[in-house]
């Protein structure tokens, strides 16, 4: 097996951010291509949309995993953050103008700047949205294929010995792209408002909580390492303390965090694990 290596959510996040400011500064949206000269305006938008960007986010990562949303679809909680974080958005907007172009606010208000920050926002949202569930790039996977010569195949028993067992598949498999649903989970992890779900086969991104994909795994032995990473039983190696925290080792070489709070659920999986 030959994977690529993924891009992180902050590449894609400087990617995004990147292809707005050229957008802006080319275009000159709200008036800046006559307010301003062309270096004025890379000054601008590089300075607006980098800090609006970062407020909004947090705004949207706020109201994604707040309990009083947790009933509203996601796509919906991540369209109110936007709204949310356009607010103190367009106050930045309103102090880098008095800085750069002080006339300009003469003849705006405040809701008409937080419609404009508001359309900015929800479009840089759904542009990163959009990077991460269509054009990202995806594991190469090299697979040899193989098969039992006839004499080997493995002979299936009657019926009458022994009895059909029902088999659960987790209904987060229903998330994950052909290409990963006879892989093993090895372990998940929050990337910004994705979970980056980490199998034998490769990975792939979901737009969902770290707590409703661990709920859609339907009970799969693993435990919680960190508020952001949940690791499978079967693919957890070795708990070890480096520096001033600890580690979990995974079967296919990684390590991820353990906070002290969840130290001891993991160590009792492992003993588990080893004993049986």
């Amino acid at each position: 097996m030959r994977e690529k290596a993924s891009r992180t959510p902050r590449d894609e996040r400087i990617l995004v951010f990147g292809l707005a400011i050229f957008v802006c500064v080319f275009f000159g949206p709200f008036a800046t291509s006559d307010d301003l000269t062309f270096w004025n305006r890379v000054a601008f938008w590089t300075i607006g949309i980098s800090v609006i960007g970062y407020i909004i986010e947090a705004c949207m990562i706020a109201i994604r995993d707040s309990p009083a949303f947790a009933r509203v679809h996601i796509v919906f909680r991540l369209f109110l953050g936007a709204l949310v974080g356009a607010v103190p958005g367009t106050s930045f907007i309103v102090a880098i103008n008095m800085l750069f172009r002080p006339d300009h606010l003469e003849t705006v208000n405040f809701p008409t700047l937080w419609a404009q920050v508001s359309i900015m926002a929800l479009l840089i949202a759904g542009l990163e949205h959009l990077i991460w569930t269509r054009f990202r790039a995806q594991p190469e996977i090299e697979l040899k294929p193989h098969s039992l010569p006839k004499d080997k195949e493995p002979q299936i028993a009657d019926d009458a010995t022994i009895k059909p067992a029902a088999v659960m598949i987790p209904r987060l498999y229903q998330r994950l792209p052909d290409r990963l649903r006879e892989a093993q989970i090895i372990s998940m992890s929050m990337q910004d408002h994705y979970v980056e779900v980490t199998t034998t086969l490769g990975s792939d991104m979901l737009l969902m909580r770290l707590s409703d994909a661990v709920d859609l795994l339907d009970g799969m032995p693993g435990t919680q390492t960190h508020r952001s990473h949940w690791v499978s039983c079967k693919h957890s190696a070795s708990l070890a303390k480096s520096g001033r925290r600890y580690e979990v080792t995974l079967s296919d070489g990684r390590t991820l965090p353990v906070s002290n709070r969840n130290k001891d659920a993991l160590e009792q999986m492992l003993n588990g694990k080893r004993q049986a």
